[in-house]
């Protein structure tokens, strides 16, 4: 557990585990906890990064405007500054759109690619109506509720009913990371995620990469998921049959499974 200075920019970050690196990167308003389910797994094949994004967790949030190429940056600057000069990115929701904007901008750092549950922008393939409409109405309601709002488009009921004790210790994480970013370092990670637009740029995406998402999904409805996967060239596409947006919980052993075996050929 560690914090360094890069791009103007306090950063947390942890590593843990040895062998090729893998950088893991999370979506909005989440921090590098949600990883917790995953992590021990990967750990077992791979030296991996993780770290809290701009504006969210342990990490600064400054009053500017953030893009995704921000984030992309600052991720490049700790990879540096760990002295990482190859590693294969996995990136979740927002944080896939990270990870896209990373591998068009240092394509030579990237050795393999993962896009979990993301989109190339939020207006292509959007959520329907209704969802959409939970999730801007959540951020207005008080703070145990609004993650449960949350929580409903991430988990499915099923997940609820038969893991309460890991749906519990997922509404803890979502609640220490609600208190500690704020609504207005939220709404700066939220813009940078609207305003991102890969639609024209992931075809010319050189890594192999892995595209996989549950096809359940309502916050990155499944059909952008296969968009990504049409338009860039290597790719391989999973769709986790009954699953919604967290599949890094809901569905962590069969994902790090399939995810591990990319990373592996």
């Amino acid at each position: 557990m560690s914090t360094v200075q890069v791009n103007g920019i306090e950063i947390y970050y942890e590593t843990s585990g040895n062998g090729p690196p893998l950088t893991l990167i999370m979506g909005l308003g989440c921090s590098a906890r949600q990883w917790q389910w995953m992590l021990p797994v990967f750990s077992g094949s791979f030296q991996v990064i993780t770290f809290d994004n701009r504006g969210v967790g342990r990490t600064s949030k400054p009053d500017m405007e953030y893009t995704t190429d921000l984030f992309a940056e600052d991720t490049c600057a700790l990879l540096n500054i760990l002295g990482i000069e190859k590693t294969h990115i996995f990136g979740a929701s927002v944080g896939g759109m990270i990870a896209q904007k990373f591998a068009l901008k240092y394509s030579e750092m990237v050795d393999r690619l993962v896009l979990g549950c993301t989109m190339p922008n939020f207006y292509h393939l959007p959520p329907r109506e209704e969802d959409s409409q939970r999730l801007q109405e959540s951020q207005l309601l008080p703070l145990e509720k609004s993650v449960e709002v949350m929580m409903g488009l991430f988990l499915t009921e099923h997940f609820f009913k038969e893991n309460p004790d890991q749906a519990a210790k997922l509404k803890e994480i979502m609640l220490i990371e609600k208190e500690e970013q704020g609504e207005d370092a939220f709404l700066r990670q939220l813009c940078a995620a609207m305003n991102h637009n890969t639609l024209e740029q992931v075809k010319n995406i050189k890594a192999p990469t892995l595209v996989i998402t549950g096809d359940l999904d309502p916050m990155a409805p499944v059909e952008n998921a296969r968009f990504l996967a049409e338009k860039i060239p290597k790719n391989t596409l999973v769709e986790i049959p009954g699953v919604r947006h967290a599949f890094w919980v809901e569905r962590f052993k069969e994902s790090c499974d399939i995810i591990i075996k990319f990373l592996s050929q």
